[in-house]
Order: C-alpha cells, then structure tokens, then sequence
C-alpha cells in the first residue's frame, strides 16, 4: 500500500482510498469495536433507540460459551452493555445466508442466559437487542400494523419484537431484533436529512469517500471520518486491514467463481433436461398431430377410394341385375308375344284353309268372306 503524494489517499489493490470500509470485517470492529472509538457505537445506537437514554457503553467479550463446554459457541461483532444494564449485540454481515433470522435468535440467547443468576431468581432481567447491519435485503411484509405499507427510510429498517399474532400484544419488551438494510439505502449526500440517513449513508459510502460530504457536520461524523483515514493507521495496522481486505476479495472472487460455475453448470444441465423435454414434448406433440393429421388424410382417401369401389361395384351389380331382369322380362314378353302372334297366325292359317275348302265346295265369295272374315283379295288368291 503506497501514499499519493500531495493528497490523503493511498494505494491499495490498484486502487486510491483514503478511508476504511465499515463494511468490512476489520473496519467495522475497528470503528464500532474498540474502546478508543466507542462513542461511534453509543452514538448509532443512541440514534437507532432515541428513547432510549445511552450515556456510556461497556464493552463484553465476543466469545460466548454455552451453557456446558461441548456446546456450540458464538462470536459477535460486537457486543456492549448499558449502564442501565441492557445488552447489545450489533452485527456486519455482508451476506445473505440460509436461515439468518434464526441465527440471530440463536446469538441473541447468549446475553440471556449470562443474566441467569445461580439460586434464587425471580427470571428479572434486562433487555436484550439484537441489531443486525446487512449489506443485502431480507424478504419482509413491507406493512405496519394497520396494515399501511410503509415507505421511506423505514423501510431500511425493520424492528421485530414478541407479540401476540392476531391483537400485537407485546409478550415481553426484553427481547428485540433490528435489521438494519443499507444494501438498498440510495439517497446522495445532498439528500440526507435525518440522523438516520447520515449513519446509513456513512456505512454505505465511507470507503468510497475521498473527502467528508458538507452535509456531515456533526462533530461525531468528524472524529468518525478522523478515525477512518488509512494514512493515519500505523505501518501494522495497515497491513492488517489489507490483509482483511485481500482475504476478503479473495472470498468474493471465489464466491463469484462458484457462482459463475454453478450457473454454466446450471445452463448446461437446463439446456439438457430442456432439451430432452423438448424432444419428448416435440415427439409426442408430432405423434398427436401424426394421427390427427393421418386420420383426417386416411379419412378422405378412404371415402374417395369408398365411392369408387362402390361406384364400380354399384354398377356391375345393377348391370348383372339388369342383365337379368332384362332377360327374364325379355323372355317373358317374347313368349306372350310368340304366344299372341302364333295364336293370331294359327288362326289366321286355319282360317285360309277354311277358306280353300269352302270355296272347293263351290261357296260364293261373299259367303265365304262372311264366314272367315279374310279379305276378298286373300280369298281370290286361294
């Protein structure tokens, strides 16, 4: 790490900086976790409890111990008491992880159990907070308890206490939880108004700073940004927060290559499955419109191919049947014809010779034609 010259900033990862990052593990503990600094810690949390009234802090031990030694323990960031009593415990966390919230109720159990008192105890004690700083956002029910949603600054900060689900009685005022986002917390140095937002704001963009924003005044914010500077640190102590800082860009790039990992992974193995559904979806969809298509298709070719085999039988059936029933009415009317004209030329053969014998015997024409009713011209012939 090197000093620019003609200016505060130094050198650090390539970068120019002039002050610390709260929000990292080192810079947090060094503005919030030492004796020297603690009125920045009386101060935030004065601020985040105005009704509250924090003269002096003291600082407990961050190891807690359970109940028996083979108990899991827990490391706070930091944890202070009041001179009234009540424990504090305030954590950095820069990283969403599973099932946080109990995590904070499990630390919170620990300045509990300390308040127990061996023999006599009537369960007196003082109250517990504990107050979570994050750089990422929870998923919360973004509405009071008249069930307005709520807006602004407050919805950076979340307070939890033990209540009754359906009237919001409080149980017990000895146990509350902060979480404090200043992930999504976006307003500029210009903007700040309140205590709130300057503490945000400082927490957020203090290691991006170069110089203390107008608007940051008050003379805690000044011994604050006072103690920040890197310049001032010891050659030590500047080792130690770079060392924090490689260690923790060290963490976030192999966060990141996991991520990066996980995700190609995670397309590769999307694209297979989504494939392979694809290609069982695309099947049995083409199957489906195969058949529809197929049956509709075999449908008209069946019935074009029907009338035309019908067609064709339809007709060689009527021509056979016609053929037969002409046949039979033919032979019927050619043997009642043959019937009629051989009845009439027999009569008419029997008549002529008739007519020859009588007109041998000597008959007279007239007669004869009466009586066998042929013509003259037929019977002169004879």
């Amino acid at each position: 790490m090197e000093r620019s010259c003609g200016d505060r900033t130094v050198m650090m990862n390539g970068k120019k900086v002039r002050y610390i990052d709260p929000l990292s593990d080192w810079g947090f503990k060094r503005l919030f976790g030492t004796e020297v600094n603690k009125d920045f810690l009386r101060a935030f949390l004065q601020n985040l409890f105005p009704d509250k009234e924090i003269s002096d802090i003291t600082y407990m031990k961050p190891e807690n111990q359970g109940l028996t030694r083979s108990d899991r323990q827990a490391v706070f960031d930091v944890a202070c008491r009041t001179v009234g009593g009540e424990r504090f415990i305030v954590e950095m966390q820069k990283r969403n992880q599973e099932r946080f919230r109990e995590r904070c109720l499990y630390y919170a159990t620990f300045p509990i159990q300390e308040q127990a008192v061996k023999g006599d105890w009537n369960y007196s004690m003082s109250p517990v907070y504990m107050v979570s700083i994050m750089d990422f956002e929870l998923i919360h029910d973004v509405r009071n308890i008249e069930g307005n949603e709520i807006s602004g600054t407050d919805k950076r900060i979340f307070r939890y206490s033990l209540r009754e689900d359906n009237t919001g009685e409080l149980m017990t005022d000895r146990l509350k939880f902060v979480f404090i986002e200043i992930g999504n917390f976006s307003k500029e140095a210009e903007e700040l108004v309140t205590g709130t937002d300057k503490w945000m704001y400082v927490l957020k963009n203090l290691a991006r700073l170069t110089d203390r924003p107008a608007g940051l005044q008050e003379r805690i914010f000044i011994k604050l940004f006072e103690a920040a500077e890197i310049a001032a640190f010891s050659p030590e102590e500047r080792k130690q927060y770079e060392h924090d800082m490689m260690t923790e860009n060290d963490y976030r790039n192999t966060i990141e290559f996991a991520k990066d990992k996980a995700r190609e992974e995670g397309m590769r193995r999307g694209l297979d499955e989504g494939m392979q559904k694809g290609l069982a979806e695309g099947m049995q969809k083409g199957l489906n419109e195969g058949m529809r298509k197929g049956m509709h298709e075999g449908m008209q070719r069946g019935l074009n191919e029907g009338m035309q085999r019908g067609l064709n039988e339809g007709m060689q059936r009527g021509l056979n049947e016609g053929m037969q029933k002409g046949l039979n009415e033919g032979m019927q009317r050619g043997l009642n014809e043959g019937i009629r004209k051989g009845l009439d030329e027999g009569i008419e053969k029997g008549l002529v010779t008739a007519a020859r014998n009588l007109k041998k015997m000597g008959m007279e024409t007239n007669a004869i034609i009466q009586a066998t009713g042929l013509s003259e011209t037929v019977i002169r012939n004879l």
